[in-house]
Parts: structure tokens; C-alpha cells; sequence
């Protein structure tokens, strides 16, 4: 058959540019923000590789024209696997212990730009609570207590209505919000011990336990590391081209101030790990896709729970971009994820709760 520029460029031009950009964001992981950033095209990426898988038997191409493709398929194989799990079969559910992590924007995720509390959101996660759906381990990122209203009294009401036993805060009081923010876990198990993580320069830090459950100990790590800040900021009085040139120089620091800050509290996280005497399970707020450095830097040593037990896409964030999956659990050695389950019918917060069942080896 013969060639034509368009053939040329679907099967031959345009694959090689996909696959050397998949190659560089998903399998060689340069350790810079710039790479970070270019992460977040790789799901328009892998969607345009499947283009071009699906127009190879339409088009029906000369065999050379084949041979690009199939390395495209290739090396989107493993983004894939980590973007989309095929449960072929479904997973057991029995479990030893139940884990949940979820980033509850302090229970308003427009209370930097309000200040002003949402009774709403916190009654739909406590009616969570009040429906017996409450998990052995409950892990909160960017926690919020306050006295200011009866609904705000959240670890008060959380303790109550999930029946937990046991919790560690590591709060700070922010007299912005006029409250305690910070990480929290609650626990139906014992601790041992416990202990807060600090992550210099940080709002939220973050905490660990020791759970005694039945004769076994586990380490429950719950952290959120910093985020690449790039919400533009419009300010509508100025012109097109000073927002513009703001907002690309703004963005432009924060992307890189913010990936060395995230390497910094990574290698806090793997100092825990390496020191843990017990098998351990993280539940965190990466803000990080599953291609960056930093996932692949937890896979190590780490199995990420969606990928071992998880089905579907699992995205986790219901705001733009909603595409990305930036919440996590992951489980080391001696642990074995049963089942995972994204909440996405619980919308109190900019992220949905992730839920696992794990059993200890």
C-alpha cells in the first residue's frame, strides 16, 4: 500500500513523539519539577496512543508502519497498569483491618477564600459515620477542630459516632481559621506507641501509630506531602498581559520550590520506614501522580494498594483536573491488601476518601 504523509505521521511521526514523551514521564523518571509538571499529560498521552491502536486495523497501514505503534503500545503498558486496574477476578474480602485516608480540606475546601464553615459537609461525613460504614483506621490529612460551631467539634464527633478507642492529633492552632489543623488518625485498635512527623515548613505535618491488632503490630503512617501550587490567580482589575506574566513567573517558583520541598519530606518518610521495627501501611496526600519520581520512589519498597486490590481508574480528586489519582495507600512487606474501594459517593471535600482491607502475613 502506498504511503502517504498522513499515513506517515499517524503511524509513524506521531507515535514516536508519544512514545519517547511516555518513556521520559512514566519509565526514566528524571528527579526535576520541570518532568513533574509534564507528568500531568501523560493520561491525553496514553489516550492518543489508544487513537492510533484503534485506527491500525482501519486503516490497515504497509507492515512497516506497524512496527512504531506496537513499541508505543509497549512502553504505555506500565502508565496503564498504574492509571487503570483490570480486576479480572474479584478480591477476597476478608481482612484483618479496614483503612481509610482521606484529605478532608479541612472540611471546606473554600475555606481560604471564606473562612466560613459548611455544616453540611461535616453532617454528610458524620452520617458516614452514623451508618455503621466507619473503618477500623481512620486517616485524615488537613484535619479540622474547632469550638467555633457544634458541627466543628470534629474529633469529638468523629471519636462518638465511629466508635474509636484510640486517636493522635498533631495539631497547630491556625488563627486564621480559628481552629487546630493538622493530620489525625483514629484507631479501634490499641497504639503501642505514636508519634508526629515533622515536615519542616509544612502546615500539616503529619503522625504515626503503632496498632496492636490482635497479636500483630502494624505502623500507620498518615502524611500529605506539599503541593505543586499551580491554581493560577487572576486578579480581574489588572490586564491580560500582568495576570500572564504574574502568574507563569508565580507558578514558575512554586513548581520549583515546591518539588525540592516534597524530595525534602520524601526523604523524612523513607528515614520512618527504614527505622520501622513493624510491617507498615501509608496513607497519604502525594499530590503527586502515580508517574512522578516521587510514586515510583514509595514503589521501591511499597505496593501500592489501588494497584494490588483496586479496580477502574480510581481517580480521587472531583475538581479540575478530574483525572488524576494523587491520594494513596500503600503497604509494605508482612501486609497484603484484600480490597480497595474509592469512595466517590462521599463529597465532602475536594478528594474522595480511599478505603483498603488488608491482612497481616
Amino acid at each position: 500500500m502506498r504511503t502517504t504523509p498522513l499515513r506517515s505521521f499517524l503511524f509513524a511521526q506521531a507515535p514516536t513523539f508519544l512514545a519517547t514523551y511516555t518513556v521520559a514521564t512514566s519509565h526514566i523518571h528524571f528527579d526535576n519539577w520541570w518532568m513533574e509538571l509534564l507528568s500531568y499529560g501523560l493520561p491525553l498521552a496514553m489516550g492518543l496512543s489508544l487513537v492510533v491502536m484503534l485506527l491500525l486495523p482501519i486503516v490497515r497501514p504497509s507492515w512497516p508502519h506497524w512496527i512504531i505503534p506496537a513499541v508505543l503500545f509497549l512502553v504505555t503498558m506500565k502508565p496503564m497498569r498504574e492509571t487503570c486496574v483490570l480486576a479480572l477476578r474479584p478480591h477476597p474480602t476478608g481482612h484483618h483491618l479496614s483503612v481509610m485516608s482521606f484529605n478532608a480540606a479541612l472540611f471546606n475546601p473554600f475555606r481560604p477564600q471564606t473562612l466560613d464553615s459548611q455544616p453540611t459537609l461535616y453532617t454528610d461525613f458524620y452520617d458516614l459515620l452514623r451508618a455503621g460504614d466507619a473503618p477500623d483506621v481512620l486517616c485524615i490529612q488537613e484535619f479540622f477542630h474547632s469550638g467555633q460551631a457544634e458541627e466543628e467539634m470534629a474529633a469529638d464527633s468523629i471519636i462518638l459516632l465511629g466508635g474509636y478507642s484510640y486517636f493522635y492529633i498533631n495539631p497547630s492552632f491556625d488563627p486564621k481559621y480559628q481552629g487546630m489543623v493538622g493530620a489525625a488518625i483514629f484507631s479501634r485498635f490499641p497504639a503501642a506507641d505514636a508519634g508526629k512527623i515533622d515536615l519542616e515548613g509544612s502546615l500539616y505535618d503529619g503522625c504515626w501509630s503503632d496498632l496492636v491488632v490482635n497479636d500483630d503490630t502494624v505502623r500507620v503512617l498518615n502524611f500529605q506531602l506539599r503541593s505543586m501550587s499551580i491554581r493560577p490567580v487572576w486578579v480581574p482589575r489588572a490586564g491580560l498581559l500582568a495576570n500572564l506574566t504574574f502568574n507563569i513567573l508565580n507558578i514558575h517558583d512554586r513548581l520549583r520550590t515546591g518539588h525540592a520541598a516534597r524530595r525534602t519530606d520524601l526523604a523524612t518518610i523513607t528515614d520512618l520506614l527504614a527505622a520501622s521495627p513493624h510491617p507498615t501501611i501509608l496513607c497519604t496526600d502525594l499530590n503527586a501522580l502515580p508517574y512522578s519520581s516521587t510514586y515510583q520512589w514509595l514503589k521501591r519498597t511499597h505496593m501500592n494498594s489501588f494497584e494490588a486490590a483496586g479496580s477502574g481508574f480510581g481517580f480521587t480528586y472531583h475538581h479540575f483536573p478530574w483525572f488524576i489519582r494523587i491520594d494513596h495507600q500503600f503497604h509494605g512487606p508482612g501486609v497484603q491488601a484484600a480490597w480497595f474501594h474509592t469512595r466517590r459517593d462521599i463529597v465532602v471535600s475536594d478528594h474522595y476518601p480511599i478505603v483498603a482491607g488488608y491482612r497481616l502475613e
